[in-house]
């Protein structure tokens, strides 16, 4: 049922489309690229950016304490030591 509403949408799609031209395309384009390049656009894609390498950060730390827990306590179920081997 889905893929016969979605075909249906690309099909209205696509009569509107050629129906409106190229006029209506280069229009919406050049509405759609004024947008992405104004400022205030430009500021939150910075803002975004930071925030997504803070999380990053945030997590992968997050990520690393949890597996070093994990490996201690499975040490001490196996019983192996903490230390490393030393070489001869």
């Amino acid at each position: 049922m889905k893929v016969i509403i979605f075909l249906a949408g690309v099909a209205v799609g696509f009569v509107v489309g050629t129906r409106a031209g190229r006029g209506a395309y280069e229009n919406m384009r050049s509405k759609w690229q004024g947008f992405s390049n104004s400022d205030q656009v430009k500021q939150v894609k910075e803002s975004v950016g930071d925030l997504a390498g803070r999380a990053a950060s945030t997590v992968s730390d997050t990520v690393s304490d949890a597996v070093g827990k994990a490996s201690d306590k499975l040490d001490q179920a196996t019983g192996k030591a903490d230390s490393a081997p030393t070489e001869a």
